[in-house]
């Protein structure tokens, strides 16, 4: 077994093309990873997001990332006083090019990072929705089509 010291730090690399869910733009996508053989404790994260060309964009494109880890401490205010748990970790920008190609993407430094209060455990969910956090970028007739993608989780042990 390995020995490790704090801080420690992994990234762990999640492509769409490797999920069980993802095929042809589905915004749901779940990937396996076993954890066991990763320190537990408490963990900071960050996320960069790089998709493929997406030719049918329009300006007001702007999806929003949500991710589920059993952990996630983020929450969601209401018009009710009451801790709603949300799973959203960011928003996307759209890249364009001069020769007409155009992606969703996100650096590290885009979006401030969630943390976990301990190791994650399980299946890790991606969804990625429109702008109103509610319509799942899905492919259907006359509508966007979300573009494989390559996701990097960046966690970083702080307790």
């Amino acid at each position: 077994m390995a020995t490790y010291t704090d801080p420690y730090m992994f990234n762990l690399v999640l492509n769409s093309q490797n999920s069980s869910a993802f095929s042809n733009g589905t915004n749901d996508s779940t990937y396996l990873f076993n954890f066991t053989n990763i320190p537990d404790g408490k963990y900071q994260v960050s996320f960069s997001y790089r998709g493929l060309n997406n030719a049918d964009l329009v300006a007001n494109d702007s999806p929003q990332v949500f991710i589920s880890f059993p952990q996630t401490t983020t929450y969601q205010a209401s018009t009710q006083e009451i801790s709603q748990v949300s799973f959203f970790i960011g928003s996307l920008r759209i890249e364009t090019h001069a020769g007409g190609q155009a992606y969703f993407a996100c650096n590290q430094f885009d979006n401030p990072d969630i943390f976990l209060t301990s190791r994650p455990n399980g299946p890790i969910r991606v969804q990625v929705f429109r702008s109103n956090f509610i319509t799942p970028f899905t492919t259907s007739t006359g509508d966007i089509d979300l573009a494989n993608y390559v996701m990097v989780l960046g966690f970083k042990k702080i307790g």
